[in-house]
């Protein structure tokens, strides 16, 4: 089934656009090798944070340059994303130690119960690292959207100031953020369905719901995810107008 599935996508992708629907297509065989990797890595005992970091700056990489190619628009996108994948870092380290959603939920014991505890993982480091990764898609996402706008928009006109591209950048940042914000809370909710029902069938008053740690790193994970797509918006606007003005000059 899992082929079949694949083969409808790759005819998809390559009747919309022959030669990018393929590139596209080979790119998540790609990024789907580099996370496994990076998860066996983990696994081996290497720094979770570290390995997630190096493993969403290559994905972003791959999903912009081996499918767009190295221009402005894909320079100034992974220039945005490593910044924000820097100031993101920081912020889930510290949420994450204060909100404490690292390790399993009292829903998972009968789950885990038959396995070994003794994994010599910092469940912190793990916890951190899946929020990484769960933000970097949507955020490479608005990134190169933005830029590719604002570099159509430099094409039409290239006597808009910087500071009007910035502003340009801002209003199609506005127009985007509703319907990505929205995207990202119902692909969350959807995997979180199960959950729920079984907050439901077991009577879980809202207070319970809501301290659930299963249910709190799940509401983390969406949160900081809309956050990066929000804060990428601005960073790419300033970067990518900048590089537009600058390659002017020269």
């Amino acid at each position: 089934m899992i082929i079949v599935l694949s083969l409808i996508l790759l005819a998809l992708m390559m009747y919309v656009d022959k030669k990018r629907g393929l590139k596209l297509f080979v790119s998540l065989i790609l990024n789907f090798v580099i996370l496994m990797v990076i998860f066996y890595l983990i696994a081996l005992g290497l720094n979770p944070i570290i390995c997630s970091l190096i493993g969403c700056f290559t994905v972003s990489c791959v999903m912009l340059f081996f499918v767009n190619g190295e221009s402005i628009k894909t320079i100034s996108s992974i220039k945005s994303i490593a910044v924000v994948l820097v100031i993101l870092s920081v912020l889930i380290f510290f949420m994450t130690y204060i909100s404490r959603i690292a390790g399993f939920g009292y829903e998972s014991y009968e789950e885990i119960n038959m396995f070994s505890y003794d994994v010599k993982l910092d469940f912190t480091d793990i916890a951190i690292s899946m929020i990484l990764i769960s933000l970097i898609g949507a955020t490479v996402d608005s990134s190169i959207a933005i830029s590719s706008a604002l570099y159509e928009v430099h094409e039409n006109n290239r006597e808009l100031s910087k500071k009007e591209l910035f502003a340009s950048a801002m209003n199609i940042g506005k127009d985007i953020l509703c319907t990505t914000t929205n995207t990202l809370m119902f692909a969350f909710l959807g995997d979180f369905m199960t959950l729920m029902i079984w907050f439901y069938t077991c009577n879980y008053s809202f207070l319970e719901i809501v301290n659930a740690k299963t249910f709190a790193a799940e509401i983390i994970r969406i949160l900081f995810s809309a956050i990066g797509c929000i804060i990428v918006i601005p960073i790419t606007a300033y970067i990518t107008a900048g590089a537009l003005k600058k390659e002017k000059k020269a």
